[in-house]
């Protein structure tokens, strides 16, 4: 059954004995040249080219933001939605580097970090778009879910490797702050 908590211990998911620092970083490098079962190379995020017109929206946007926060006083706030307008603009204008995911016997490992498979809860598939995403829940603090792209792999195949390891969701699982992000992202439309 998979756990819906977050832990701050790491158990052997053969004997169920707590691991220490080192075990843990032990096994990790371990699982870093373990034998892949399936690998595939996909950009490390979802990239999509934008139009003036997209950047002018965020400036504007931002610009609005910035005049309320300064009208009701919240100075701070107006270096943080600088801040996001900037991350905003580098995500729309850099392109993501290609990395390498794999699935092996210990666990997933993408763009050179390994998920031990007792860090992994439970996975499903989605899409954004054009682009095919797997999902996994983490049981870690940091990253909470690794979002993947399927480039040349299918998700018949992963599911068959997967499922044997963590708990299968068949449609996305969205919290409370994915519903928020979601109807934010339909009411600013940037395109």
């Amino acid at each position: 059954m998979p756990k819906f908590h977050k832990t701050d211990h790491h158990e052997d998911h053969h004997t169920g004995r707590i691991l220490s620092k080192e075990e843990l970083d032990a096994k990790h490098a371990a699982a870093l040249e373990a034998k892949a079962i399936i690998s595939w190379k996909s950009p490390e995020r979802i990239f999509k080219a934008r139009s003036k017109k997209y950047f002018t929206k965020v400036a504007l946007y931002g610009l609005i933001f910035v005049l309320a926060a300064i009208a009701f006083g919240e100075f701070f706030l107006v270096g943080v939605i600088i801040a996001v307008v900037f991350v905003v603009y580098v995500l729309a204008t850099v392109a993501p580097h290609v990395i390498e995911h794999k699935i092996t016997n210990m666990g997933i490992i993408s763009g050179g970090r390994a998920f031990l498979w007792e860090e992994l809860d439970s996975f499903w598939f989605d899409k954004r778009g054009d682009d095919r995403l797997l999902v996994v829940a983490t049981n870690l603090h940091f990253p909470t879910r690794l979002i993947i792209l399927l480039t040349t792999v299918s998700e018949r195949t992963l599911l068959d490797i997967l499922e044997k390891h963590i708990h299968f969701h068949h449609g996305p699982v969205h919290t409370l702050f994915d519903k928020w992000a979601n109807s934010l992202q339909k009411r600013i439309n940037l395109e």
